[in-house]
């Protein structure tokens, strides 16, 4: 029972950064009725922000010193225990300045990059078919790839965590179970996000600009809403959730440029959520977060990454909008 805890809990920490990079892609979607092919490499960007601006920088010589080191935390760090959780905590404390910076400069470069992309490449189809748009997103794989090539090299790294990570033990029901603090943590920040961002869209008028806009955009022109606002408020708050979401899997993973692909598992949970609630997705998110976790511990690691996939189909076979997406209905 306790490895199905620890597995379980592992399975919740994943699926609430699937829910967080989730709400990139319906927050998109809901305002264009566009699907961004692209937003796993807009996440990948905002994690090679992070650790541009976390570690490239502050390592220059030309740099300000990011490092918090007053004498009482030099003597803390050498009375405590190695591997203990004072040690994680402190190290993490003097890293502080530079975590913060990081995060703060990648969500602004996460945001600009997403001004961009909307400003160029999207408004100038504002009014055309949603399928050149579609296409649009798919090219943008492409054209994001090549900057991080240009940009950075390929080769992998790590980044700080977000979070101090003291390794928390305890037991459930007799067996030993055992969590990074850091993963603790992270879903804590992403559960957070996800339902402030939720709330903000559902009761504010940003909110209800996104959704008439993606209703009927001639419509909400006449009601006095900037479309193109509209949009460009849709990828900025993708981009920066994203530049978060990049952080954070950056700092359990490494940072390499295979964080890309993770857009396409969570586009396979958002098709099982519907790509029209935040609800759906986060309900998805956490499923496939558990599900995952326990087929790596039954079948072991190659079946992980097919399993959103396996999710999706069965699920769509029998709702095909999604667990709680709206059913649309067409009159001929």
């Amino acid at each position: 029972m306790g490895q199905v805890f620890q597995f379980a809990i592992n399975g919740l920490m994943s699926g609430a950064i699937y829910a967080l990079i989730a709400l990139g892609i319906v927050a998109v979607y809901k305002a264009t009725r566009v699907v961004n092919f692209a937003h796993g490499y807009v996440i990948m960007m905002g994690a090679y922000f992070y650790y541009t601006f976390a570690v490239l920088l502050p390592a220059s010589d030309w740099f300000p010193d990011l490092t918090y080191a007053p004498d009482w935390l030099a003597t803390a760090k050498a009375e405590a225990p190695m591997f203990s959780p004072a040690a994680a905590y402190l190290s993490w404390l003097e890293n502080l300045p530079r975590i913060a910076f990081g995060l703060i400069a990648a969500i602004i470069a996460a945001s600009l990059l997403a001004r961009v992309i909307e400003r160029f490449f999207m408004r100038p189809l504002l009014g055309q078919s949603q399928f050149a748009m579609i296409m649009i997103t798919v090219g943008l794989i492409s054209v994001l790839s090549g900057v991080k090539s240009m940009i950075w090299t390929g080769d992998a790294a790590s980044v700080p965590y977000l979070a101090p990570n003291p390794a928390i033990r305890f037991e459930v029901f007799g067996s030993p179970v055992f969590i990074f603090g850091a993963n603790l943590a992270s879903m804590v920040i992403a559960i957070a996000i996800f339902g402030a961002i939720v709330l903000w869209l559902r009761r504010s008028a940003a909110g209800v600009a996104m959704r008439a806009a993606s209703e009927d955009q001639s419509t909400a022109y006449s009601m006095g809403i900037s479309v193109p606002q509209v949009f460009a408020r849709a990828w900025v708050l993708a981009a920066a959730t994203g530049a978060v979401a990049g952080a954070i899997l950056a700092a359990r993973d490494g940072i390499s440029p295979s964080l890309g692909l993770f857009g396409f598992s969570v586009l396979a949970i958002v098709l099982m959520g519907g790509l029209d609630s935040f609800v759906g997705v986060f309900i998805a998110a956490m499923c496939v977060g558990v599900l995952e976790a326990l087929v790596q511990w039954q079948l072991g690691g190659d079946w992980v990454e097919v399993t959103p996939y396996i999710a999706v189909l069965i699920v769509i076979l029998i709702r095909p909008h999604g667990l709680m997406g709206s059913e649309e209905v067409e009159r001929i």
